[in-house]
């Protein structure tokens, strides 16, 4: 079954969960852009951190994300039909796929006593230029908390970002899964022999 939000689900969550936050292993030789944020309203922050863009095909959105130790942020693009320079209004990620062209964008860090995440409900992204290392742009969001309705603005850059197509999973198929439950009626059988 496929989900349309489960690119950005993913990215979405990583306020909660830190093993899945904002980058995939990349091998080393491959080719990253960069991305510059800052941010303030209920604390106050920046980061400069290597960015990746990757293009789910099937559902047809960019998602660039940047991370560096604890902090990493996400933005995904919906184009109204393929990928294009532009102007994309930020709307709530459950909005993301049916308002198109629009983004989504999600932030999270580490605090001292807790994990800090933040999605978008209005703003903007500008994808300026398209091409290998030379994809640029920038951005400018209000967040608001995952858990307790604080607020940021967010703006931002990226350059450098060469676009390669997402894994086969980025449409969210389920996976098969793994039968680990031990088969009761072959060990009554065994049992009873």
């Amino acid at each position: 079954m496929l989900d349309p939000l489960a690119a950005f689900r993913r990215l979405a969550m990583i306020g909660l969960m830190p093993a899945a936050a904002c980058s995939r292993e990349s091998s080393p030789d491959s080719p990253q852009g960069t991305l510059e944020a800052q941010w303030v309203g209920s604390d106050t922050g920046k980061l400069v951190a290597p960015a990746v863009a990757e293009w789910c095909d099937s559902l047809r959105v960019l998602e660039l994300r940047a991370m560096h130790g604890d902090t990493g942020i996400a933005l995904a693009l919906y184009p109204a039909d393929s990928l294009a320079v532009g102007h994309y209004p930020a709307v709530l990620p459950e909005r993301g796929d049916s308002t198109r062209p629009s983004a989504a964008v999600a932030m999270r860090w580490f605090a001292e006593t807790s994990i800090r995440g933040f999605r978008g409900d209005s703003g903007s992204v500008t994808l300026a230029a398209t091409g290998p290392g030379a994809g640029a742009g920038r951005f400018a969001a209000r967040l608001r908390s995952t858990t307790e309705g604080s607020r940021l603005n967010l703006t931002g850059s990226f350059r450098g970002l060469t676009v390669r197509p997402a894994p086969p999973d980025c449409a969210g198929v389920a996976k098969e899964p793994v039968d680990t439950e031990p088969d009761l009626e072959e060990e009554v059988q065994e049992s009873a022999d």
